[in-house]
């Protein structure tokens, strides 16, 4: 593995390349691009050859999966079923 320096290591990154896009949401770059296919991630940036995902669009989309797989929180008793009769 290469070694980064510390300034690569420290600048924001806006944009990620294949392999950290996946690695930011935890899942292979082939699972990835399944999800990309699939529209549940967002398409890539295509600039001078270089491919490049959004970091916070990826960020998005993966808060959207997230929250859509979740089942809502349970609220507790609702306190009017006692005076149904």
């Amino acid at each position: 593995m290469a070694r980064s320096s510390l300034r690569e290591l420290t600048v924001p990154r806006f944009a990620l390349r294949r392999e950290e896009a996946a690695a930011s949401v935890g899942v292979s770059p082939s699972k990835f691009d399944g999800w990309v296919k699939e529209k549940r991630m967002p398409a890539p940036v295509r600039a001078d050859g270089v491919v490049l995902w959004d970091a916070e669009a990826v960020r998005e989309a993966w808060v959207a999966m997230r929250d859509a797989s979740s089942p809502p929180p349970e609220d507790g008793p609702n306190p009017f079923d006692s005076l149904v009769a």
